[in-house]
């Protein structure tokens, strides 16, 4: 821990972190979610890993920009502190509106982040994060494969 820098406030920054990470999947800020990994970080989903930058940010591009809106909900931020890395959970309400016109119908998954953060000269980053889907309800919700371009 640098002299500036206290428990509380890496806790609020991890926090914030979090909260980056799922509002830039909203924003379709593909760059500033892969931004909050460090440069080859790993995301975990659903079985598939993505590694750097570059193929972290590619995996929403693809998933998501299918849909007209998404909402992802990030809640009950446990952050466990260890110099400079820490573990962290965060809860995830996330839904899905393929259709603007018809935002009754959608896509909701909930689950839970599982991730590793680090702290570089430019903040905390995530080392690795893998999401655990523990629910899904109304439309389906699928991942397109790497390589595999996604229905519009």
């Amino acid at each position: 821990m640098s002299p500036q820098t206290s428990p509380d406030r890496d806790r609020a920054d991890i926090s914030d972190l979090m909260i980056t990470f799922v509002r830039s999947l909203d924003d379709q800020a593909w760059d500033a979610y892969a931004e909050t990994f460090v440069e080859d970080g790993v995301f975990e989903i659903m079985g598939q890993q993505r590694v750097g930058r570059p193929d972290i940010a590619a995996g929403p591009a693809r998933d998501l920009s299918r849909y007209a809106r998404t909402q992802h909900f990030s809640t009950n931020h446990q952050i466990n502190l260890d110099g400079d890395s820490a573990e962290a959970r965060h809860d995830l309400f996330a839904v899905h509106v393929p259709d603007s016109a018809h935002p009754e119908r959608h896509a909701d998954i909930g689950g839970v982040y599982r991730c590793s953060c680090v702290r570089t000269p430019r903040g905390w980053r995530f080392a690795k994060v893998r999401l655990e889907i523990l629910w899904n309800a109304g439309s389906d919700f699928a991942l397109a494969r790497h390589g595999e371009a996604t229905a519009q």
